[in-house]
């Protein structure tokens, strides 16, 4: 099958209007644009190619003979919760930890198990589970419930986006409005490869965001998570004097506009977590542009300060990286790391559903700096 006959991955997008505008590059045989990690990496795969469909098919090519299979070491810390047997496979020594030999489905009907897992994850950040493939959009929506309020699809609902130019908004899953469908295939590739932390043009953004992999590619696709916390203390000491009560200004994309409105949010660069009291830079390239202007910093050393603290994203010391498989879950932290999907993959499929949580007690809602004496 050419990839123009292709059956899109949501039967929604089969006369979705943005779905139909964006696969014309495709009609046309036009290769992904490089201006684009996916791009990027499929010229650097396939070069010289100026086909799409033999880019296409001389990747697939080379993916061809991959297959399925475990072999290796992996070292892990054996606990027992609520009678379950447990392995804590850490992703990083500092962030990351994949949970194996539980069943969310069930496992989270006992409160002291939910109350290990917030702890873990208040402690490693990023908690990813295996093999939950079987756990329905319902029952996702039920684990996210025992961490915090289910919020939008971009957290709180003051501002919820309708845009038309962004595609991820246009798929709806079916009873379940508050959750975001993220697809990717040959027609129409998507990755949110940039460093961010979600939704912080929300005045007070979400807590924390669940994302579960339905489809994953044979090889990419990776989702990187990096750890504000190792952001703030590697800063120089002089850095961190001059930044630590400045606030920045957070800038949405065209396609978090609602009514045509762009949001707009100033937070604190230096952040209270305010569950563990410790400080992370909450300052990435994704929606941050400047700082406050009431700061009147001239522009030459706003240039200089943000590429500093921007410098400390994506650090190999700072990250851990999540292969996905089908069934694979993760839920981290938005309030202490950024997260980047590693847009390697095209054109092979990836398909991935994603819930916002919000804290339960609004007063720990919006990002503030208070440290301690």
């Amino acid at each position: 099958m050419s990839e123009t006959q292709a059956v899109p991955q949501d039967p929604q997008l089969a006369d979705n209007p943005l779905y139909l505008q964006r696969r014309e590059r495709a009609d046309a045989d036009k290769p992904p644009s490089r201006a684009t990690a996916l791009g990027a990496v499929a010229s650097v795969r396939a070069p010289g190619t100026s086909s799409r469909q033999e880019m296409m098919e001389g990747i697939l090519a080379q993916d061809g003979d991959l297959v399925a299979g475990h072999f290796g070491t992996v070292h892990y810390k054996p606990v027992t919760v609520c009678g379950v047997e447990l392995k804590l496979e850490p992703l990083q020594p500092s962030i990351g930890t994949a949970v194996h030999g539980i069943d969310l489905a069930t496992a989270i009907e006992e409160p002291d198990m939910v109350a290990f897992l917030r702890a873990l994850w208040l402690e490693r950040r990023v908690v990813a589970f295996r093999d939950q493939s079987h756990l329905t959009r319902e029952q996702m929506v039920a684990f996210a419930e025992r961490f915090g309020e289910v919020g939008a699809p971009f957290g709180e609902r003051e501002h919820m986006p309708n845009s038309p130019h962004d595609l991820n908004q246009q798929i709806k899953a079916p009873g379940i409005p508050d959750m975001l469908v993220l697809p990717s295939d040959a027609t129409v590739p998507n990755a949110a490869s940039g460093w961010h932390c979600d939704a912080t043009w929300q005045p007070r953004p979400p807590m924390a965001s669940v994302l579960m992999c339905r489809e994953a590619p044979p090889v990419g696709g990776d989702t990187c998570f990096c750890d504000c916390y190792g952001m703030w203390e590697g800063l120089p000491r002089e850095i961190k004097e001059r930044i630590e009560h400045l606030t920045a200004v957070h800038i949405g994309t065209v396609g978090h506009q609602m009514d045509g409105v762009t949001p707009v949010a100033v937070h604190p660069v230096a952040r209270t977590h305010p569950e563990t009291g410790r400080t992370t830079l909450y300052v990435q390239q994704g929606f941050v542009r400047r700082f406050a202007p009431e700061h009147g910093i001239p522009e030459e050393e706003e240039r200089e300060l943000l590429r500093v603290l921007k410098l400390q994203e994506g650090r190999p010391e700072y990250t851990c990286r999540l292969r996905w498989e089908p069934g694979t879950i993760a839920m981290w932290d938005n309030r202490a790391v950024l997260h980047s999907a590693s847009g390697d993959f095209w054109p092979h499929r990836r398909l991935m559903e994603r819930l916002t949580i919000l804290d339960w007690d609004q007063a720990r809602r919006a990002p503030y700096y208070a440290p301690v004496p």
